[in-house]
């Protein structure tokens, strides 16, 4: 029998930079399908970064959508991220010449576009979406104004998208985003195209079914971790375990700014004599839009328990997993299935975060971590006090947690299951 045909298609081949965690998982799906016999054909933009492939000469003209801008070619870039005549041109050549049984979607929006999804179907190829994030119901990705959750675009009011200015913070790019969404829902794009939806997490799922979306095509597939890169014999152990540790994206959505002010009201309480526990060392470590923001909150607040690590590698970022008695994910946003929380609880760290969207999944309350009640300053002091009451214990059952839930055989044993159904 003839090697099974995966076309995989993502706007990032690689797993660089802005790449981040789908680019991870797409690097690791397509060493696991060709270890199994697979062939891939990879679909993505041009870029110095992507991965060497016999097929890139059918990749897209890569573009930058990371801030908005104007000039001579703004108009053409607008009109490619709501329909890419290239990337659809593009695929079509591909598809012929390369005869995919089956094709498995990860983010395609804006650089690509939902343009490549009428030529899947002309090819009458089965089409397997993973959902890594709501972009497909709400234009600025993250359900959120301001600080707070927002579900206002819901049953098409995307004029809310604008008025909020959601996205960047300008009107212009929340236009130009409730534009793309509103086409690809009003022509029903993605809904009649794709005939499964990979979601990471169960809340995802139930999610998308209450946006309109047919729950017979939602399927829950979480996430998984490289359970021997991530584990506890990887970390060395600090001789004292002093601080707990934030590692991910600096950005508004991930709730840095009320984690501050609850380590702020943990140094006045303790000062106090309200509180017997002496602050833990609060470690920040990643990159991201919102940093200089971060510094300048720890200087107002001015936090004597904070240290701001910035990018790390991998060996730097396991010593501080070494220092941390728990890890934390302060998000204000519905998470969906965020690999540091996995990549946390497989190397036996413990892991605080609040009660949105998938993390609760990831949490057995006092057993691998705590969820906190609220997302007020005082509700995850609460949760972090919890927290420093955990014992070696939780260290074990994080571990054990997730090799039983997300072990990388299991998920890829599930989705080869899934892609030779459709194909």
């Amino acid at each position: 029998m003839p090697a099974r045909r995966l076309l995989l298609i993502n706007k990032f081949y690689h797993d660089r930079g802005p790449a981040g965690g789908v680019g991870r998982y797409l690097v690791q799906e397509e060493a696991d399908l060709r270890a199994r016999g697979w062939e891939v054909i990879p679909f993505a933009m041009a870029e110095k970064e992507a991965l060497p492939s016999r097929w890139d000469r059918h990749f897209v003209k890569a573009r930058d959508y990371s801030a908005p801008r104007w000039g001579r070619d703004a108009l053409g870039d607008a009109i490619n991220l709501i329909w890419n005549r290239e990337a659809a041109a593009n695929l079509d050549r591909l598809i012929r010449e390369s005869r995919p049984d089956v094709a498995h979607i990860h983010n395609i929006y804006h650089h690509l576009s939902p343009s490549i999804l009428p030529v899947l179907a002309r090819h009458r190829i089965p089409v397997a979406m993973t959902l890594h994030d709501l972009r497909l119901l709400c234009p600025a990705i993250h359900m959120l104004r301001g600080e707070e959750v927002c579900e206002r675009c819901r049953d098409g009011r995307l004029h809310n998208a604008i008025l909020g200015k959601c996205v960047k913070e300008s009107r212009a790019a929340s236009l130009l985003a409730a534009v793309e969404t509103f086409h690809q829902r009003q022509r029903r794009l993605y809904e009649e195209t794709v005939n499964i939806f990979l979601c990471p997490s169960d809340f995802f799922r139930r999610k998308f079914a209450e946006w309109g979306y047919p729950a017979e095509k939602l399927i829950h597939l979480p996430n998984f971790v490289d359970l021997d890169f991530w584990n506890p014999a990887t970390v060395p152990t600090a001789p004292e375990q002093d601080a707990y540790l934030y590692f991910g994206r600096i950005s508004r959505e991930k709730g840095l700014r009320t984690l501050l002010e609850a380590q702020s009201l943990w140094e006045k309480e303790y000062q106090a004599g309200n509180i017997p526990q002496k602050p833990l060392k609060l470690l920040i470590a990643g990159t991201g839009p919102c940093e200089g923001n971060l510094k300048a909150k720890v200087a107002q607040l001015e936090l004597q328990s904070v240290e701001i690590l910035g990018g790390l590698e991998i060996a730097d970022l396991r010593s501080a997993l070494g220092r941390a008695r728990f890890s934390v994910l302060p998000s204000i946003c519905y998470e969906n299935g965020p690999m540091a929380a996995l990549e946390s609880l497989a190397a036996g760290i413990p892991l605080m975060g609040t009660d949105m969207g998938g993390i609760p999944e990831m949490i057995q309350d006092q057993v691998t971590g705590i969820i906190a009640s609220g997302l007020r300053a005082e509700d995850l002091l609460a949760g972090l006090l919890r927290a420093v009451e955990l014992g070696p214990a939780a260290r074990k059952e994080s571990r054990v947690w997730a090799e039983q839930n997300a072990s990388r055989p299991g998920h890829m044993e599930r989705l080869v299951g899934i892609l030779e159904d459709l194909a």
